[in-house]
């Protein structure tokens, strides 16, 4: 049922037993944009069973009239018994406590759990031994798509086509991770594997940053005069644009990888400094040096 070198293999092999993809059901717990993306995506490469966890009501109607799943419930339990593939999808301050509801109906199945979350050192460290003490295998796993928009209404097939996804194995079984590294394959993501802490620091630099720059660029601009914005083009819009995201998620992101947030700031800051310093004194061979470094920098990852 996918499109055209997105099919599922023919068999998909879980711990001592095989499934077909037809007859796997997948649940996810958070409907936003990314676990209501994964819904969408799993729909149209044909799996057998989906469900979906929601804290409203309101929101579970939605996930039933909208087509996105086939079931689903404010209860976890419910949601998660007898799943072949669980997918968190919670800010990652919510994932221990979800795991810790579900591991009673999924202890003694062959059921893998994975997450979407973009700090992983907390993850594994929370979520991990709680679903291990029941015997039941999770594994780490970052895609790296969003948007500033949230919620169940941003949805879209093709999110993950193309996306880097960053899974981390942990103590996780080969057979275990093979099921989570193929599921995100055939999202269409580009995967690649490493460690949790080696990821916190990646991703503090390439996605946190900047999301904190453009944070701190929109209030340097506009707090002392917000009507200014009504002047601006395109550099504005653009240089801000992550700042429109959820701020109850990044508030956790940003606590959740202090460790390695932290010195990516004083980076940040040690930068600004420098080149502050440079437009005071009249740099100007220093400061467009700098700049001819910074444009380099980023041809490196977009070259157009």
């Amino acid at each position: 049922m996918g499109g055209a070198g997105r099919r599922w293999p023919a068999l998909l092999f879980f711990p001592m037993e095989v499934l077909r993809p037809e007859e796997m059901t997948l649940a996810v717990f958070g409907p936003g944009l990314l676990g209501g993306s994964l819904l969408l995506e799993a729909r149209r490469l044909g799996f057998g069973r989906l469900r979906a966890w929601a804290r409203r009501e309101e929101s579970v109607r939605e996930l039933l009239s909208g087509g996105y799943a086939d079931e689903a419930s404010v209860s976890v339990a419910e949601v998660a018994r007898g799943a072949d593939l669980v997918v968190l999808c919670t800010p990652v301050e919510a994932m221990a406590g979800l795991a810790g509801e579900m591991v009673g109906v999924l202890s003694g199945s062959r059921v893998v759990v994975t997450d979407v979350g973009s700090v992983k050192g907390k993850v594994m460290e929370e979520v991990g031994p709680v679903l291990g003490a029941g015997g039941v295998s999770f594994v780490g796993s970052h895609p790296m798509a969003g948007s500033e928009k949230g919620g169940l209404g941003a949805a879209r097939l093709g999110l993950y086509d193309g996306a880097a996804c960053i899974v981390t194995p942990g103590g996780a079984s080969e057979e275990s991770v093979a099921v989570v590294r193929v599921f995100w394959e055939r999202m269409g993501c580009e995967v690649t594997e490493m460690g949790a802490g080696e990821h916190d620091r990646t991703v503090a630099r390439i996605s946190h940053l900047p999301h904190v720059a453009a944070v701190v660029a929109t209030l340097a601009a506009l707090r002392g005069d917000p009507g200014a914005g009504r002047y601006a083009a395109g550099g504005l819009r653009d240089t801000t644009r992550v700042a429109g995201g959820d701020p109850a998620m990044w508030r956790g992101i940003l606590l959740g990888n202090a460790e390695a947030v932290v010195p990516a700031l004083r980076d940040l800051v040690a930068e600004t400094t420098r080149l502050m310093e440079m437009v005071e004194t009249g740099d100007g061979s220093g400061l467009e040096s700098m700049l001819r470094e910074a444009k380099a920098l980023r041809r490196t990852r977009y070259p157009d």
